[in-house]
């Protein structure tokens, strides 16, 4: 199936089901929560807003994301002292079938990643 037709298709079952309803209360719902716990609501609803366009647009790389925020902010909320996050969040498996310069540059991306999730938790707390 073509691309076009994939995003239709998915367009079309967002509205039949009732997602855009649910986001918006979804957003609102953040908003209020963010309000109660001291939080910024403005920058918590600018947050859910580009997370529902990443759902959109970029399901996989959402869901990524997502998964790999997940376990930054669990490194970060616990009391644990974590001296090395980044090969804690790296990909043992994926990283042994790398050459030396391949293994720098994935540390690499994997630290800049770690960098903007720790940025992005620090922004949604303050």
């Amino acid at each position: 199936m073509s691309t076009f037709k994939e995003y239709a298709k998915r367009a079309k079952e967002r509205m039949k089901s009732g997602f855009w309803e649910q986001a918006k209360s979804d957003i609102q719902t953040e908003k209020q929560v963010a309000a109660t716990m001291g939080l910024n609501s403005r920058k918590v609803g600018e947050e859910e807003r580009r997370k529902l366009q990443r759902r959109i647009y970029d399901y996989d790389g959402f869901c990524e994301e997502q998964e790999f925020y997940a376990k930054v902010e669990a490194m970060l909320d616990s009391d644990e002292l974590v001296s090395d996050p980044i090969m804690r969040l790296a990909d043992k498996e994926y990283m042994a079938g790398l050459s030396p310069a391949e293994k720098q540059t994935y540390l690499s991306k994997l630290a800049s990643k770690y960098s903007q999730a720790v940025d992005k938790y620090h922004r949604l707390r303050s």
